[in-house]
């Protein structure tokens, strides 16, 4: 399942902390991270905290820190934490469940029961979005993420994953 190599990936970065709250545009995923016990989850109370804690987390450890959010209001109360960090030249890599694919392409006012697009809604304030498709779109996308947000100037980037996508074999 992509959710497993999303998982490996993170472990493989170094990347040992993920901050945010459940939900079901990304349980998937939020299941392969605890299951393999590499990168330990905090759970917060709120997503825009998720990400607060994970630039945090980056300011006093030097590492790269993933916040993981939910679809809808969970992305869209992300949304105050990453301009903070984009303000602040933090990296933070988000990564957010998304309702599935087959709603991605409506342009509709809601897409599927609470899922918006959110990549085209953040791309000023982010320095690369992405929803990726496919197992090597989305094999590309980490990898660009984490080079992007670490690389002068650092700021934030944001990974959109569909439930569907998630719960690929690569």
């Amino acid at each position: 399942m992509i959710a497993d190599k999303i998982a490996d990936w993170l472990a493989e970065k170094g990347i040992e902390h993920a901050f945010g709250i459940i939900g079901a545009g990304n349980v998937q995923i939020w299941d392969s991270i605890s299951r393999k016990a590499k990168t330990e989850i905090v759970c917060c109370h709120h997503e825009q905290a998720a990400v607060l804690a994970a630039g945090f987390y980056y300011r006093t450890s030097n590492r790269l820190a993933v916040a993981l959010v939910t679809t809808g209001g969970g992305q869209a109360n992300a949304i105050t934490g990453v301009i903070s960090c984009w303000m602040d030249s933090t990296p933070v890599l988000v990564l957010s469940g998304n309702e599935p694919s087959k709603y991605m392409g409506d342009r509709t006012r809601v897409l599927g029961v609470q899922g918006f697009d959110v990549t085209t809604m953040m791309k000023d304030y982010v320095k690369y979005a992405a929803r990726p498709r496919t197992a090597p779109e989305v094999q590309r996308a980490l990898e660009v993420g984490y080079a992007e947000a670490l690389r002068p100037r650092q700021a934030p980037c944001w990974l959109d994953l569909s439930r569907d996508v998630a719960c690929l074999n690569p």
